[in-house]
């Protein structure tokens, strides 16, 4: 008798957890607008991951191609703060992407790690792109390698980027650009 008990109880173990409750999330009956999907195998990761490609080679020619002319790019090195807010850099397309040429003039080789890209397609139909990735350089004029983590957000209308989000830490960056003006 013993020696059926445990064979009993493994048997019924294994049929109490044969099937689990699986569910899957409905986005399109969902309430909460910020519920969706995300993917890193559609056609908006691939072109972020081409437009940084195309960075790392000091060629703008995605960022006409992907970007609307009145692109609002955010982040704190134009320091365009009004009543608590940050302000888009002046310029739209063309200014966003001389900008990026100018990176050129204090770093070389330039790299951005392309391997974590992906983009979230909201239930209220909204579509942005993520990027977390590391921006490598050596500095032209103090001759450091430098190593910066850096997060991108594209907000996306249609096949155009509207807007793009930049975080990352500048320290860098005006250090180079302050080397650049001893010389």
């Amino acid at each position: 008798m013993k020696k059926l008990l445990l064979p009993l109880m493994v048997m019924a173990a294994m049929f109490a957890c044969k099937s689990p409750e699986t569910k899957t999330a409905d986005a399109s009956s969902s309430a909460d607008p910020k519920s969706g999907t995300f993917t890193s195998q559609d056609d908006k990761s691939q072109k972020v991951r081409e437009a940084l490609e195309a960075y790392m080679r000091n060629d703008s020619t995605k960022i006409y191609e992907y970007y609307v002319d009145t692109v609002k790019i955010y982040d704190q090195m134009a320091a365009n703060q009004e009543g608590g807010k940050t302000k888009p850099n002046p310029g739209g397309r063309t200014g966003f992407a001389a900008n990026e040429r100018m990176n050129h003039d204090y770093f070389t080789d330039i790299k951005v790690t392309t391997d974590n890209i992906i983009t979230l397609a909201f239930s209220d139909g909204k579509l942005h792109t993520g990027v977390w990735c590391t921006w490598t350089g050596k500095g032209k004029f103090t001759n450091k390698d430098i190593s910066a983590p850096l997060h991108l957000a594209f907000i996306w209308e249609g096949d155009k980027i509207v807007r793009e989000y930049r975080y990352f830490d500048p320290t860098v960056l005006y250090a180079e650009v302050a080397a650049s003006q001893k010389k």
